[in-house]
């Protein structure tokens, strides 16, 4: 069932288009990334869900109710800033009833609903200190705490974890998606961070020059990218140019052998893909001579580059403390199968 509705939703700034005819539905309880470069306009799209920004266009709804023209104080939405905006001069506890003291909510109520949160977050003896007496990584906590305190429908985060390191940023990404699968709350996320969107979200939704790109499972949009922005931006990619030589059974030369993708193409030059882990030194239909030119030790993976054809190539292979991997330098046959070709378009 639908819950939060983005229709149309343009936002100019002077002459600068922001954000254009974005549209948007999400269900209860979903978890939703806006993926993107700096400047694609997904912040703004954040903004205006929570109030803060006002659509030059376009109208957003929360539980089939018309929100655009409320202000953030009329909306029932819970945000987590990029740079937790706590207040310094109140302790964990304060902060997280800040939201419950601007309602009215009874001090009985008030203090029980604190210790719940901070139960929640596992900051259980904690509300006494202050910020600054706290890690980067319970601070952000105590933001989410704080932002799900007065029980809000829509739960907004703006890169919550781009500030922490790489250990406790997989960490907290993961309590995060653990807590708001308990309350089943319906969240916004924007990150630039593709591992971060893969592995929190039930949907993504890459943006690109103030547009939605693509919209879809982190599967599909990994798997099968709706166009050459997104196959380049979600993960790495090694592209080959191919000629189509039957239209019909997209038929195609590559690296001097005849491969067939099974769906019509257009005539002419293409350009295919393919994710480093679809290239092996042991299956595959094409057959391509290479030369290692670079190997990566990136613990349990190992990132090989190689020179086929002109075109560096990257493709990865599991670590074997039995198994060394080729030596730069090594003339060796890189394969891959023609199914796991992507055909990338504009």
């Amino acid at each position: 069932m639908t819950f939060l509705t983005l229709q149309n939703l343009e936002k100019t700034f002077g002459t600068n288009r922001v954000v254009k005819d974005f549209s948007l539905t999400v269900e209860r309880g979903e978890f939703v990334s806006l993926l993107g470069p700096s400047g694609c306009g997904k912040t703004t799209v954040l903004r205006m869900v929570a109030g803060f920004e006002t659509p030059t266009s376009g109208g957003i709804t929360i539980d089939n109710a018309d929100v655009t023209g409320f202000k953030p104080n009329q909306r029932n939405i819970g945000m987590v800033f990029q740079s937790y905006a706590l207040f310094p001069n109140l302790t964990v506890a304060e902060n997280v009833a800040f939201g419950l003291k601007v309602k009215g909510t009874p001090k009985v109520e008030r203090l029980a609903r604190v210790q719940e949160m901070l139960d929640l977050i596992g900051l259980p003896d904690l509300g006494g200190r202050y910020p600054y007496q706290l890690s980067g990584g319970q601070q952000q906590r105590v933001a989410l705490a704080r932002a799900l305190a007065p029980r809000p429908q829509v739960l907004l985060l703006d890169e919550p974890l781009s500030a922490l390191d790489a250990k406790i940023r997989v960490s907290l990404r993961n309590e995060i998606r653990e807590i708001q699968k308990r309350l089943g709350i319906t969240t916004i996320f924007v990150t630039h961070d593709q591992e971060e969107a893969l592995s929190m979200s039930d949907r993504i939704v890459v943006m690109h020059g103030g547009v939605a790109d693509q919209v879809g499972t982190p599967f599909e949009i990994y798997n099968q990218p709706a166009t050459r922005f997104v196959a380049q931006f979600v993960g790495t990619l090694n592209t080959l140019t191919g000629k189509v030589v039957d239209t019909a059974t997209g038929g195609i030369r590559l690296a001097g052998q005849d491969i067939t993708l099974g769906r019509p193409l257009p005539a002419g030059p293409v350009t295919l893909a393919a994710r480093p882990e679809a290239i092996s030194l042991t299956q595959g239909d094409l057959v391509m001579p290479a030369l290692i030119t670079g190997v990566d030790f990136l613990g349990s993976v190992i990132r090989i580059t190689a020179l086929a054809g002109g075109e560096t190539l990257a493709f990865d292979t599991f670590n074997s403390p039995s198994a060394a991997p080729p030596h730069i330098g090594a003339e060796v046959d890189l394969r891959l199968n023609a199914q796991d070709l992507l055909v990338l378009s504009d």
